[in-house]
Formats: structure tokens, C-alpha cells, sequence
């Protein structure tokens, strides 16, 4: 790596390291390398190691590998996070419904060394990560340590975090033996931002956020910062603090989209759209980076986006396949190695090899792996002649689907690769959809999919609702006639708890209240197929009156020994768990089960087993009229 492929910026941020090597040798450094240089000398002599050198090309090749990324809308030319046309946005994150500021580490680390950073796919916690990567370069505090924690399926051996910090140090050439490695950790002078805890295998997940909490308890001193979609696994990182990736507001996503091309009459254009109406109705992608990103591609070819999910997919690939360029703004179509493939033949592989790879949980590939499976793809459907890395370089290079990182393929995103293995379902016959969803509907680890069940409800909703959830819904409607009080055994059966924020105002000495529904689902035998149903049919109104909602919230405080006269101007939160009902020694039986039904009905469960009732009795009134009906009428 020389300087001459560091822009000015990238070469001011480590500048500050290199002076002071040059000018006055190791004594000289006033930045964190001193800290770290001083100590292990101490350790080991100064005949044994000289580490002034080594960080300063540590930083210099990492800077220049973190610095440049690309990006579905700015296609294969790579653009800077810092510096000249930079990509980015300051967002922030949220800690207890309050905006913490990310331009520095110091926010998150006024609150915590070890923060878990939560965010929807395409929210920009990676960019987040580098960008404090190259901050924390530049201000010279601590050795930045970016990881990826998908190589955590990589190593060899057991799962040891120390090295995989140390191969990813080792990665960009810096010349520390394990030993010196391992003193130096214990100094405090590293801060280490772990990417991806989301895209851990599942089989790894637990056993590693195990490992990240041992490591961070023998080192407490290194800041780590963690981020992952919001997952099971992550409930083992117990000395974490939680805070949750912002979405980004209109002012902030104009921003962006002028960042993402010139300010042309047509990005303009876009823009004011986004102002006048668009960034409020399309909230779900234009609060997002990535998706917004893909929004304005689909803009450019369509002058409009689609109110559903699969449709604005669909859209967004068809502008990728057909127009997308990254120095044309989306009228240049670019040459594909595969000329004898059509665009319904390019659709069928890659939603053949999206499906075998999330099903399998597969986000990344090495070389060999990725083109294995784009042949298998291939063979399925007789393309005999077809190359796997011709399809694989217009997967990269045209479409942009693929991305490189070093020697490893992932996908530019994997919202991609679920949409297209959504799509590769729809293929299926009922017998294998049937059995398909048989398996996945009832995995444990089935709520990690439903990203995948939204979009088929959205390709296919119908027969998606009979293949799938059925049979399901039968063997529940079976087992709710065994009951004396279905609503509330349903209840029970779909939510551990149930929160609740009640305020009281002083003047009017009302009881205010409401509660988070959608939090409460677990994911159960049959708690996904009910998520999913919900979604299917149209919603119900929940309704209570004024007497029934304070008798409901009387009784939750009697249970919770709350005094309601010490609520007066203040708000509270509780969560009720329902063994804490059933223990409640001042109600009685009869007390009990008229809060427990009362509580069934705000939560919609008698509704929910209605609208059950009368859609499965209008699937089989359906199929007999038409058995009764002749092959002729059915035409």
C-alpha cells in the first residue's frame, strides 16, 4: 500500500501518527500508540519490538480499506464514507427514546463501554461502524479494531475472539506477535467494533455472544461496540447496553439522495418529492438508507414506488437488471457476459440459488463456494453451455447483487436474497409448499424467517394462507373447543407478558393507557401461523369502554400494590406477566378470570378466534361449491 492510493483526507487521518514517528521518534507520540509502545517495551525490552511503525501501517491500510465502499445506487465505482463526495449521514441512535448523538464514540461511551447497537437490515449500521472506525483513527484515542463477525464461522478450532481480533490485525500487515498481542489487550488502549452479530450462524450464535462477554469481561477497559439485527442470541451480551439504530428523518434522507448522484434536475426532482408527500407515505423505505437508496433507482425508471414490499422489489431489480449504471444515472445498459441468458432465465437461477442459500442460512461465500452453487442452479434448469462466473460476474458488475469483500461474496444485501427466495416458493407446487412450510413454520427459530413470510404474503397471499397455515389453524381451532375459556387459554399461549404505560392526570384524574401489542408475540407452536394470519386478514377494531378500561387498569395496579393516588402527573411503565395474576392473593377466582377475559379482549384474542372460525368455514363452503360445479364452469 503506498500513499499515493490515500486521498488527502485518508492521508490526514493517519498523518498525525507518522509525524510524530519522524519528528521525534517513539518518545514523541502524545496519541494512544505511546500507551500501548511504552508498555510492551516494558514487558519485553526495547531490543524486542519497535510497534510505532507497524500501528502507523496498521492504520494506513486499514483507513484505506475502510474509507471506500460501494453501494447498490453508486453501482462499481467505489465512493468515500469521509472526505469529497462522502455517502455519509449522520444519523444517531436511540437510547431510552432519546437521540445520542454518533459523530464520536464519546455519546455511546458516556454511556456505557459496551453498547449493542439494534437496527433493521439496511439502516446503516456498518457505515456507522466505519465511519467511528475512521473517527477514532483520526482522533488518535484508541486503536480502532473493526470485525466482522461472520468470520466467526472461519476460524479453526474453538471459537476464540482474541483471535480472531488478532488474524484481523494480521490482515492489514501489522507486525505484533501473539504474545506482544495478547499484553497489549489487557491495556485498555484498543476499541473494538464487531459488525454483524445478525449474520453469526445460528448454530454459533449462542457459544459466541458468550465468548464476546468473557473476552470483554477479562479486558473491560477496550470499548466494544456491537452491531446486530435484533436477535435471540444477543440476550446473552448481559453487561451490553441496548440502544437502537435511528431511522432517518426527511431532512436527513434529502441529504442522502443528494449524495447519491449530482444535484441534477432529476435528483432534484426526487428530492421534492420526498418533501412534499412521498418520505411520509412510503415511511418503511425512506426512513431506511438502503431501501431508500433503492427507492431512488425505482424512481428514476418508473417516476413512481409501489405501496407493497414485493412490488417495490420487483421494481427495484428491474431497474438494477435493465438501466442501472453508475455514471449514467440509469439510461446506460450495460454489456452482460451471459448473452445467451434472457431476463426470465437470469430470474429463475438467482431465485434458485437466493432460496438454497437462505434456507441453509448462507449469507457468504468464498469463490469456490458461491460458483458450486450457482452450477447446481445452472444445471437445474438445463443452461448446459452457461459459465458460472460469467453468471456470477453479471451478478457482481451489472446487477450489483453480489458484492466482493477480499476473498469472500455476500450479498449487497440480503433483503435481495429473501425476496428471491420468496419468489422461488411461489414456484413450488402446493405438495412441496405444504411440506416446505410444515418444516419451517414449526422450527424454533421460525420468527428469523418471517421477513420471508411477509413478502410470500405479498406474492401470493392466498394459496400462501391455505398451504401454509391451514392445517395449523385447524389443529388450533380443535384444541380451543377443549377449553372453558378459549380466549383466554389463547392468550396465554401467544404472550409471556404485556406491557402497559399508565399516567394519570391531575385535573382530570383519568387513567390513560396503552399497550404494545406486536411486542408480546412468542414464538411458539402456534403463535407465527397467528402473526401471520393477522396479517393476512383484514384487522379488528379493539374496543373497551371508559368503565371497562378503568376497571382494567384498577385491577393491574391492585395486582402490581400501586397506590393510584402516587400516579397523579407521573407516567408508568409495567410489564404484567400472568403468573403474577394467577398469584395475586388479594383477588379472588372469580376476580382473577374477569381481568384475564378483560385482558383477552384488549388484546383482540375473541375477534382473532372469530375471524379463525369463518375463514376456515369459508374454505371448505369454497371447495364444495366448487366440487359441485363442472370442469367446463371452473374455465
Amino acid at each position: 500500500m503506498t500513499d499515493t492510493q490515500l486521498s488527502p483526507v485518508e492521508t490526514h487521518l493517519i498523518s498525525g501518527f507518522r509525524e510524530d514517528l519522524n519528528s521525534g521518534g517513539e518518545e514523541a507520540f502524545s496519541r494512544v500508540l505511546n500507551g500501548i509502545i511504552d508498555c510492551v517495551k516494558k514487558k519485553y525490552a526495547d531490543a524486542q519490538v519497535r510497534l510505532g511503525t507497524p500501528f502507523v501501517k496498521y492504520l494506513h491500510n486499514a483507513v484505506a480499506r475502510y474509507n471506500r465502499v460501494k453501494t447498490l445506487a453508486t453501482g462499481t465505482t467505489p465512493r468515500s464514507i469521509i472526505g469529497p463526495g462522502n455517502l455519509y449521514i449522520s444519523i444517531g441512535v436511540d437510547y431510552k427514546e432519546k437521540r445520542i448523538g454518533t459523530e464520536t464514540l464519546d455519546p455511546l461511551l458516556q454511556l456505557s463501554k459496551h453498547i449493542l447497537i439494534e437496527g433493521t437490515g439496511g439502516i446503516g449500521k456498518t457505515f456507522l461502524l466505519r465511519y467511528l472506525f475512521l473517527n477514532t483513527a483520526h482522533r488518535g484515542e484508541y486503536i480502532p479494531v473493526l470485525l466482522d463477525l461472520r468470520k466467526i464461522s472461519q476460524l479453526s478450532g474453538k471459537l476464540s475472539i482474541p483471535e480472531l481480533i488478532y488474524t484481523c490485525l494480521k490482515s492489514f500487515d501489522i507486525s505484533l506477535d501473539p504474545e506482544q498481542f495478547e499484553f497489549s489487550l489487557g491495556l485498555g488502549k484498543y476499541c473494538f467494533l464487531m459488525d454483524g452479530f445478525d449474520e453469526i450462524k445460528s448454530s454459533l450464535a449462542n457459544e459466541s455472544a458468550v465468548a464476546i462477554q468473557e473476552f470483554c469481561a477479562k479486558y473491560p477497559d477496550n470499548p466494544c461496540i456491537i452491531t446486530s439485527r435484533p436477535r435471540q442470541g444477543t440476550r446473552h451480551l448481559e453487561t451490553f447496553t441496548v440502544v437502537r439504530s435511528c431511522p432517518l428523518t426527511m431532512d436527513q434522507a434529502v441529504s442522502l439522495s443528494k449524495k447519491l448522484w449530482e444535484e441534477d434536475e432529476k435528483t432534484l426532482a426526487f428530492c421534492k418529492e420526498l418533501e412534499t408527500g412521498l418520505f411520509e407515505k412510503h415511511k418503511d423505505f425512506a426512513e431506511n438508507p438502503l431501501l431508500l437508496s433503492m427507492m431512488f433507482l425505482t424512481f428514476m425508471r418508473n417516476n413512481s414506488i409501489s405501496d407493497r414490499l414485493a412490488e417495490f422489489y420487483r421494481k427495484a431489480f428491474d431497474a438494477l437488471y435493465n438501466t442501472h449504471d453508475s455514471n449514467n444515472k440509469g439510461y446506460y445498459v450495460r454489456e452482460f457476459s451471459c448473452k445467451e441468458l434472457d431476463e426470465p432465465g437470469f430470474k429463475d437461477i438467482l431465485m434458485h440459488f437466493c432460496f438454497q442459500s437462505y434456507m441453509h442460512e448462507e449469507y457468504e461465500f468464498t469463490e469456490e463456494q458461491i460458483l458450486g452453487k450457482l452450477r447446481k442452479s445452472i444445471e437445474k434448469f438445463g443452461y448446459k453451455d452457461l459459465k458460472a462466473e460469467d453468471y456470477l460476474k453479471d451478478l457482481r458488475q451489472v446487477v450489483c447483487l453480489i458484492v466482493e469483500d477480499g476473498e469472500i461474496s455476500r450479498f449487497s444485501h440480503r433483503s435481495f436474497q429473501t425476496y428471491f427466495a420468496a419468489c422461488y416458493t411461489a414456484t413450488l407446487t402446493d405438495e412441496r409448499q405444504k411440506k416446505l412450510f410444515e418444516a419451517l413454520l414449526y422450527d424454533p427459530k421460525a420468527e428469523r424467517k418471517i421477513d420471508y413470510f411477509d413478502l410470500l404474503l405479498q406474492i401470493e397471499g392466498s394459496r400462501f394462507a391455505e398451504n401454509a397455515l391451514e392445517q395449523p389453524l385447524r389443529t388450533l381451532q380443535e384444541e380451543l373447543a377443549t377449553h372453558n375459556h378459549p380466549d383466554v387459554y389463547l392468550m396465554r399461549q401467544l404472550h409471556f407478558y404485556f406491557p402497559l404505560l399508565v399516567e394519570r392526570d391531575g385535573k382530570a384524574e383519568k387513567f390513560i393507557y396503552t399497550t404494545a401489542y406486536s411486542a408480546l408475540l412468542r414464538y411458539g407452536e402456534y403463535s407465527l401461523c397467528i402473526a401471520l394470519f393477522k396479517k393476512y386478514m383484514p384487522p379488528c377494531e379493539v374496543y373497551l369502554s371508559d368503565t371497562e378500561e378503568q376497571y382494567l387498569i384498577n385491577s393491574i395496579l391492585k395486582v402490581k400494590g400501586v397506590d393510584p393516588v402516587s400516579l397523579i402527573g407521573r407516567r408508568v411503565r409495567f410489564a404484567i406477566k400472568f403468573a403474577e395474576i394467577d398469584a395475586c392473593s388479594v383477588m379472588g377466582y372469580k376476580e382473577r378470570m374477569e381481568l384475564l377475559k378483560l385482558l383477552s379482549r384488549s388484546f383482540g384474542i375473541p375477534q382473532l378466534i372469530s375471524s379463525i372460525d369463518h375463514w376456515l368455514s369459508d374454505l371448505d363452503r369454497q371447495r364444495q361449491e366448487s366440487s359441485d360445479r363442472s370442469f367446463i364452469d371452473d374455465l
